[in-house]
């Protein structure tokens, strides 16, 4: 039975059936929740309120976009997304480069 080798089948890089939770969005989410804990804890130490449960709420529809598969690139998350399109802000787009090419003159000869 364990004879051959299926490719395709690494149990390391296999994803969780649930919610497709890999370890990286784990991670994700435990540091934006964490961030969120030490928020809370040193903006409203003795009562969240309003305020408070507004920043709890926003942040887990943060933590859940930053886990959203990338429209770029579907094996990445948006959160590598976004720190790519921070990182490479002032960098310039390669389409801005122009070709250094020599340019052939077109020359009307009547068909010659």
């Amino acid at each position: 039975m364990y004879d051959r080798f299926t490719p395709g089948r690494n149990i390391w890089k296999k994803v969780s059936r649930w919610m497709f939770f890999t370890m990286e969005r784990i991670f994700v989410i435990t540091i934006v929740f964490g961030i969120t804990y030490l928020m809370i804890k040193s903006l409203y130490p003795y009562n969240i309120g309003r305020y408070g449960l507004v920043l709890i709420i926003s942040n887990i529809f943060l933590a859940g976009f930053l886990i959203l598969p990338s429209p770029s690139n579907p094996m990445g998350l948006m959160y590598q997304e976004i720190i790519r399109g921070i990182w490479k802000a002032q960098k310039h787009a390669t389409g801005n480069v122009m070709a250094i090419t020599e340019q052939k003159k077109n020359e009307d000869n009547n068909g010659n």
